[in-house]
């Protein structure tokens, strides 16, 4: 839909599951107001989107670009718009019906997916990246304990006791590491303290520029005008356009 080469394979990452659960989460409240069609609308925006980015994530091409090992925590976000979805569902029903566990097996499956794949999600230094643990847990947790009221058995509160406390634990850990990192360390942004952008100035290359103009332009036909006159000895073409430069070299 966007056109050009800007094709959803190529661009498309985990962290685009924000803008398909703005839409379960808009169908949520919008149930739990006491709507009846505007969360039916948005829950069948957000569905058409998910299917689509589910299924392109989940066969990506090996030759795509991988993501850093210091996003790999973006990845629970796969957990967050199945959770929300069914809790979505279910308070469009007003009971977790067969609708609502459907998302919420999917969601389900792939938090045990990640969960144990532990190398995946160690071996680099805390950054703001890992906040993206905690909603997509708090969310599984939350529709663990919605379907552990609805089908209440040993498992179903064992499990949400057990992600309910892994979410509150993630929440509490990362907040200290953030405000230890932020004010004590001070090692927060890599780059710099403040903002997060390095001082150094970027390198100008001004060859650069010139692949950049139009054929035909008159800046064009200078530029090999110029390129015409200059000497093989690797000066640095831009002396040649210093008309006191040439006159030196002239008078030598």
């Amino acid at each position: 839909m966007s056109g050009g080469q800007r094709r959803l394979s190529k661009v498309a990452n985990p962290t685009n599951h924000l803008s398909i659960v703005g839409n379960f989460v808009g169908a949520l409240l919008g149930a739990s107001m006491g709507l009846k069609e505007g969360p039916i609308f948005f829950f069948a925006v957000g569905l058409a989107h998910y299917t689509v980015l589910f299924v392109t994530l989940y066969q990506r091409l090996p030759t795509n670009e991988t993501i850093p090992e210091e996003l790999h925590p973006v990845f629970f976000l796969f957990v967050a718009a199945p959770s929300v979805a069914s809790m979505a569902w279910a308070n469009i029903q007003g009971s977790f019906d067969h609708g609502s566990r459907i998302p919420y097996f999917i969601a389900l499956f792939l938090y045990l997916s990640l969960a144990v794949r532990v190398n995946f999600f160690r071996g680099f230094k805390f950054s703001l990246s890992w906040w993206a643990y905690t909603f997509p847990m708090t969310g599984a947790a939350i529709a663990t304990i919605r379907y552990s009221n609805e089908v209440t058995n040993v498992v179903t509160q064992v499990l949400a006791v057990i992600f309910s406390t892994v979410s509150t634990l993630t929440v509490s850990a990362l907040l200290v590491s953030t405000i230890v990192h932020a004010f004590v360390l001070q090692d927060l942004f890599p780059n710099d303290i403040a903002i997060a952008i390095s001082n150094r100035k970027p390198r100008q290359h001004h060859q650069r520029k010139w692949f950049h103009l139009r054929r035909g332009s008159s800046v064009e036909k200078e530029i090999e005008h110029y390129l015409k006159f200059t000497n093989s000895d690797g000066k640095d073409i831009e002396s040649s356009l210093d008309p006191t430069t040439s006159s030196s070299d002239s008078s030598h």
